[in-house]
């Protein structure tokens, strides 16, 4: 059978989009074969900003209001400590694409939720790059592997990234997290899991 494709377009830093991913992943265990899901990168921040500690930290206080009471499996936690927050979106996405080339699919589903549980109920800076292969070995990856395909193909990466924004705005995505169903059907938001369950089972039939 010809599986449902998802194509979601995410950014790491992006709250409802960690909803969205516990969500797809609980599902995609459920559904296996049924359901594939290709993440591509939306950039809320695509550039460095500085934000100030006690701001980002007030900022974080709706996590807990709006999308940590909304999906209890994805845990969130107001920004604790004296470490800065991340400074944009890039860092995250070129090293997710960087785990998508070196250790497949698998690898990047296993890294992409770590590394927002990381920066959601952890409050790990998520755009160090310390940080980063970290939560990659913790997920079973090579660090030093993934280190080294970030060296060598650092432009590379940053311009699939890049590219994936473009498609974005050109489809008419302007926000996230937006799911693409057979390159045809557009779902916007964080949506329950039992509907996502409902359109991979009504375009299955």
């Amino acid at each position: 059978m010809t599986p449902v494709r998802f194509t979601v377009w995410s950014d790491f830093l992006c709250p409802w989009c960690f909803v969205a991913a516990v969500r797809l992943d609980a599902l995609h265990q459920q559904l296996g074969d049924l359901l594939a899901i290709e993440w591509r990168a939306f950039l809320l921040r695509p550039t460095v900003e500085e934000r100030p500690l006690d701001k980002f930290t007030r900022y974080t206080e709706r996590w807990l209001l709006g999308p940590g009471a909304a999906e209890p499996d994805a845990p969130f936690q107001v920004w604790s400590g004296a470490h800065a927050p991340p400074s944009h979106s890039l860092p995250s996405w070129i090293a997710g694409k960087a785990v998508r080339h070196e250790f497949g699919a698998d690898g990047f589903d296993r890294f992409h939720l770590a590394l927002m549980r990381a920066y959601f109920a952890d409050n790990r800076t998520i755009s160090d790059r310390a940080v980063i292969l970290d939560v990659a070995e913790s997920v079973g990856l090579d660090a030093d592997a993934l280190a080294a395909r970030l060296d060598s193909s650092s432009d590379a990466l940053e311009a699939e990234v890049i590219d994936d924004h473009k498609a974005a705005l050109a489809g008419g995505i302007t926000a996230v997290p937006t799911a693409v169903v057979n390159d045809e059907y557009m779902l916007q938001g964080a949506m329950q899991r039992e509907q996502y369950h409902r359109v991979v089972s009504r375009l299955a039939s």
